[in-house]
């Protein structure tokens, strides 16, 4: 349990270290930065991990469109996603949790649209689809021990380039990926249900103390929204439950 709670913590490191990487950068990072944590795990797991690897790339496109904290915030879908879809869960709270999200996005669009945040509508749109594609095909994943090591050589070649902070994002993603794969190993506890809260949650409020970095108050109520309803509806289902039994 100790070993497991310090690789717990290693992870929540590694996101605080990426996303801020990501908010100094603003975004602009050439595609191979999440190429390289997408190659290091592609070896088995056929259709589901090329698709993350493509879902990834295609994710990396997007960043020097949009704001970096608008960006990591479109990954608390995660924690919302996994309430909505629970066996606790049932239609009406799918329909709900739907109808909550798709107002907020439709808001993060339309202020985009009248230039009131930074981004483009079309953009955090494929940014949404991404998360979205992610996320099914993360639920179903299952941890393997061999990975391509090699990808990471192609840190080299940024650092000379003078890329440095795309090379620290590619190896604290990597890092990741790495110790949550470990973590899922592990049958002592469920770290997977504390990883989908954690990561997105430490990531955006990394992004959010960083004094070189400009939250914009509609992107921070968005983060909030999600988040509360995602603990809400993960609270009541809960509490149902337990009423049940």
């Amino acid at each position: 349990m100790l070993f497991s709670t310090f690789l717990f913590i290693i992870t929540m490191v590694l996101a605080v270290i990426c996303a801020q990487a990501i908010g100094v950068s603003n975004g602009e990072l050439p595609l191979i930065t999440l190429m390289i944590p997408a190659l290091w795990m592609l070896p088995k797991g056929g259709i589901s991990r090329f698709t993350l690897l493509v879902t990834l790339l295609v994710y990396g496109f997007t960043l020097s469109s949009q704001p970096a904290a608008l960006s990591i915030c479109m990954w608390m879908l995660f924690p919302i996603c996994m309430v909505a879809f629970s066996r606790y869960s049932n239609r009406r709270v799918v329909i709900i949790c739907g109808l909550i999200v798709v107002t907020l996005l439709i808001g993060v669009m339309f202020m985009q649209s009248d230039n009131r945040i930074e981004g483009t509508p079309w953009i955090t749109a494929i940014q949404v689809a991404s998360v979205l594609i992610a996320w099914w095909v993360v639920r179903s994943w299952k941890p393997y021990y061999k990975n391509y090591w090699w990808a990471l050589g192609f840190v080299v070649p940024m650092i000379m380039a003078d890329l440095s902070i795309a090379a620290l994002v590619s190896l604290s993603s990597t890092g990741m990926i790495a110790t949550m794969e470990n973590l899922q190993r592990m049958a002592n506890f469920k770290w997977g249900k504390l990883l989908c809260w954690g990561v997105p949650t430490i990531a955006f409020t990394a992004i959010l103390v960083n004094p070189n970095t400009v939250v914009s108050n509609f992107v921070l109520v968005v983060w909030g929204c999600l988040l509360a309803t995602a603990w809400l509806t993960d609270y009541i289902l809960r509490s149902s439950q337990e009423q049940v039994e």
